[in-house]
């Protein structure tokens, strides 16, 4: 998530904690149960894409990875696979990443909430 963060520059992301007022409202067509199951985007005109359905608009959004989207689109099945595989591995996952890149990750996280607070 950070990496896609650092690729914002112009704040058109933004992260809803899911359990937040907000994250439910937005979330409210969703089962309690499937919230936390995978990540979430609700677009511009309020659809909702869960899991690896999120990469091709997210990248649309994104000016360096745009030229994806197309093929996002296309591989929708094989990216969600993925996406599906690594939301139900993610603690072995998890391991994989050092402490200090956990930490880098957090304060890019940190930094794009505080960038963007109050806009859009």
């Amino acid at each position: 998530m950070a990496q896609l963060l650092r690729l914002d520059r112009d704040g058109a992301l933004r992260l809803i904690a899911i359990q937040s007022p907000l994250g439910q409202q937005l979330l409210a067509d969703v089962p309690q149960r499937q919230r936390l199951e995978s990540a979430h985007l609700v677009d511009r005109e309020g659809r909702l894409f869960s899991g690896g359905a999120a990469a091709a608009p997210i990248a649309a959004e994104l000016p360096a990875l745009s030229a994806t989207a197309p093929l996002l689109r296309r591989l929708s099945a094989p990216v969600d696979s993925t996406y599906r595989w690594i939301a139900a591995n993610r603690e072995r996952v998890g391991r994989l990443v050092s402490a200090s890149r956990r930490e880098r990750a957090d304060a890019a996280i940190a930094e794009h909430q505080e960038r963007f607070a109050g806009t859009g």
